[in-house]
């Protein structure tokens, strides 16, 4: 244990000694180790928002689209195919909420942006969204005062709606805006209920959106929509069980013969995170690569660095050796050296990741979380390169012969 305590001093004030030389031979380290860092705590909060995100929504939940939205982007057939599918509507809705035993509730949901006014006052880009009464129970819309739509409201088309904080905070700064009357697109609509305030998502904000019964939605700005239908069951275990009753009442209604494709796409929010569980593994697999090169640059500047130490300190060896110090003691003392140069390159690009996330986090919408694993990674990995690329140089000096070395000019 002394010995490696030694070796470490002497290590540590070779890099004080030689700071620009120390800092260049490990700038690939902590590059790499800082690209780690950074990326896991970047990947490692976007897992942590989508998971609370799907969450919310509930893992007892599927949604019934017209098309599968994610895979139109990459697939350009099915994109061509898909215009010609049929629009979901409002009896398909009631459909499944009769037809399907395990859907506890069933809510239509469909949205544009729009400009809201209040007097003189208004809001841009606010998002109009048409639902049914069922809305908060298959989402999460805690509401501040007021209260939600209500089945009546649905039914008879009532003009009524349910504004997010920041319409509210804009539209009505200094009095309540429950009982009020806002204008959208033309139309004017009473407020109804406010919900809490909602924390920002990838720097998109959550309070700039306004909920309308959905029969009113669709009556104003157009019948021909097409609306997601999002099914809750009220229990995981059933869930498969009613996407496949779904499924047949949707091809009953779509006049699908046996052997046709569906029309329309069933997702759940396990798929939502497989998908990104993908992305995600695809993003941390292309780093693992690029690292992988710098470290071995790094690894191989190192190596190269400690050979120098070994010629420059030749006389040093023959000396040490000359007064007892064994093979094995000259080695460990160059491979404690290594290690311990590659572990302050580490350490600093720790530092540095995390340092790195955190400015992104505060610039960007990306979240980051900081993860104790991450931590031990790197840290295996910079002792590993250390041992590798620090083998060699402790070798050679390992095998100076004393003599050769004393005579060494």
């Amino acid at each position: 244990m002394q010995k490696t305590f030694e070796g470490m001093l002497i290590a540590l004030s070779a890099l004080w000694a030689n700071k620009l030389r120390s800092f260049l031979t490990l700038l690939c380290v902590i590059i790499s180790i800082m690209a780690i860092i950074a990326v896991v705590s970047i990947i490692d909060g976007m897992n942590t928002y989508v998971r609370e995100e799907i969450a919310t929504q509930g893992s007892d939940v599927f949604v019934i689209q017209r098309v599968n939205e994610l895979g139109v982007l990459t697939n350009f057939d099915l994109f061509i195919k898909s215009l010609r599918y049929p629009r979901l509507t409002l009896d398909d809705a009631d459909a499944i909420r009769r037809e399907v035993p395990q859907a506890k509730y069933v809510d239509a949901a469909v949205e544009t942006q729009r400009r809201v006014y209040a007097g003189q006052r208004y809001v841009d880009n606010a998002s109009i969204r048409g639902r049914t009464s069922e809305y908060p129970i298959i989402g999460d819309w805690p509401l501040d005062h007021g209260r939600h739509l209500a089945p009546i409201d649905v039914n008879l088309r009532k003009q009524v709606c349910v504004v997010g904080w920041d319409v509210a905070l804009n539209l009505f700064p200094a009095e309540d805006p429950v009982g009020r009357w806002i204008k959208i697109g033309g139309r004017h609509y009473q407020v109804i209920g406010v919900v809490k305030k909602k924390s920002s998502i990838l720097g998109e904000n959550q309070n700039l959106f306004a909920f309308v019964p959905v029969t009113a939605f669709l009556k104003h700005f157009g019948w021909r929509r097409s609306v997601n239908i999002s099914v809750k069951t009220g229990e995981m275990e059933t869930v498969p069980e009613a996407m496949e009753e779904a499924r047949a009442v949707m091809r009953v209604r779509h006049r699908l013969r046996p052997g046709q494709e569906d029309n329309f796409h069933i997702t759940t929010s396990e798929a939502l995170l497989s998908l990104w569980r993908s992305i995600s593994q695809g993003i941390f697999s292309a780093l693992i690569g690029l690292v992988s090169i710098t470290l071995v640059i790094g690894g191989i500047i190192i190596m190269n660095i400690m050979l120098v130490a070994v010629t420059e300190r030749t006389r040093e060896i023959g000396i040490r050796k000359a007064l007892g110090a064994q093979r094995r003691d000259i080695l460990l003392q160059f491979l404690v050296e290594s290690v311990t140069l590659s572990t302050v390159g580490g350490v600093a690009g720790i530092v540095s990741g995390f340092g790195a996330a955190f400015l992104i986090a505060s610039f960007t919408p990306m979240p980051y979380a900081v993860k104790g694993w991450s931590i031990g990674i790197a840290l295996v990995i910079v002792f590993t390169v250390g041992i590798f690329f620090g083998l060699y140089p402790a070798n050679k000096a390992a095998k100076l012969h004393p003599v050769d070395a004393l005579r060494y000019e």
